[in-house]
């Protein structure tokens, strides 16, 4: 294991120096937007966005993440290694590998930056990993060294900083080669006008009355009066539960029905358009977030392919390369590999599935166990022969092969013109 110099020093963490972060305007930082401020945890009270940030996090959770040792005959999982058991099962003694994931995946796509703090032994090597809240933790670079150092609010209410290699930091899109950007507050109008939306919506229909209309009376009604019929009228007809009740009234009044606004009326149409907003934002297709208006059977397969292409396949990526990073010194790089195992996520239905596992016997290029390793079925005595077609030859044997073929066909004439 490469050795690495703790950090634990106060004098030596404040001699880093000035830092040179940028802060963001109050505007950018808070998501201060024309519909008011708009955070994280608001955001996420939006259907859309929780079922996103959902839909990321248990995906990219429920993939097994395997530590892989290299070789001559391929990767084999290095199930001896400790690594191994913190990707793979535990990364702390408080939580499973699913849930760690699937918190630092959520931070991720909310926040645009996942964080946690590498533990090490005595020894310097990884113990443990424990997620940090992205909202208490601060990149920074020193003005003087130019060193990258992270300053974090642990769980105890205290502040240590960090040296870059003591922290995992899984950054989405940014801009400065150190954090990302969280696209609530990127998007802060798009999510404000959700909220807002949805607000408006709440109160239209618990407060409108139902169903909505005018009174007219025939004579003039004194203050009393009509603070007497407002009243009743509430009490009867205000509110969804009372919706479709018969009015009854007195007096000579009149209702007189009125239809509803059409700034109300496209609230919903609003809501809809919302939806597909914040899913083009996230890159999920609006049916894998219950939006089935433009789905259909032939469709639907061929739009979870390209997320798993281009959504999650990249997520892994960012996660695979940043564990390599952190949790790998240069020489075990080159001997382990740590990956996601996405064959279950891009398969496709089984008749795809078994068309593409017939071409591979048929070329020669997968064993019939391979194929029942695939498919969770146990081992044939001979199912690790390869099969390989007759019809075909090797391309430096192709001239050898049609010279000795003319030459058969020249014998054959030979032999039959001696017949004769």
């Amino acid at each position: 294991m490469q050795f690495r110099i703790p950090f634990t020093d106060v004098s030596l963490r404040m001699d880093l120096g000035k830092t040179d972060g940028k802060w963001m305007g109050a505007d950018e930082a808070f998501g201060i937007t024309g519909t008011g401020t708009v955070t994280e945890e608001k955001a996420l009270s939006i259907d859309a966005v929780y079922a996103c940030v959902n839909l990321y996090a248990r995906t990219v959770a429920s993939l097994p993440l395997i530590l892989y040792e290299k070789g001559g005959n391929g990767k084999v999982r290095a199930v001896n290694h400790p690594l191994y058991n913190l990707l793979h099962n535990e990364p702390n003694p408080n939580m499973t590998s699913h849930t760690f994931r699937k918190m630092l995946e959520a931070s991720l796509k909310l926040w645009g930056n996942a964080y946690a703090w590498i533990e090490f032994d005595k020894y310097y090597r990884v113990k443990a990993l424990w997620p940090l809240p992205p909202a208490n933790v601060f990149p920074q670079r020193s003005w003087r060294t130019g060193e990258l150092f992270y300053d974090a609010v642990l769980f105890n209410g205290t502040v240590r900083r960090f040296r870059a290699y003591e922290m995992v930091h899984i950054p989405g899109l940014g801009f400065d080669g150190i954090s990302g950007r969280s696209p609530i507050r990127q998007f802060a109008e798009t999510m404000g006008l959700n909220i807002a939306v949805k607000k408006y919506g709440n109160k239209f229909f618990t407060n409108g009355a139902r169903p909505s209309g005018v009174l007219e009376h025939p004579g003039t009604l004194s203050e009393q009066a009509q603070k007497r019929i407002e009243k009743k009228f509430e009490q009867r007809y205000s509110g969804v539960e009372n919706s479709g009740k018969t009015i009854l009234l007195e007096e000579g009044m009149k209702y007189q029905q009125i239809g509803v606004p059409p700034e109300e009326a496209q609230f919903l149409e609003s809501r809809k358009y919302g939806v597909n907003e914040i899913a083009r934002i996230f890159g999920v297709p609006p049916h894998m977030i219950a939006d089935l208006e433009h789905a259909t059977f032939s469709n639907i397969e061929s739009q979870d392919i390209n997320f798993a292409k281009h959504s999650i396949v990249p997520e892994c990526v960012n996660w695979e390369q940043e564990l390599m990073r952190k949790l790998l010194n240069d020489k075990e790089r080159e001997r382990y590999e740590i990956e996601f195992n996405m064959e279950g996520l891009v398969r496709g239905d089984l008749q795809s599935r078994y068309q593409a596992y017939a071409i591979g016997i048929q070329w020669g290029f997968l064993a019939p166990n391979d194929i029942r390793a695939k498919e969770n079925m146990g081992k044939l005595d001979s199912g690790n022969n390869t099969y390989t077609p007759l019809n075909m030859i090797s391309s430096d044997m192709a001239d050898q092969y049609w010279q000795a073929k003319i030459e058969n066909l020249l014998k054959d004439k030979e032999v039959k013109k001696n017949a004769e």
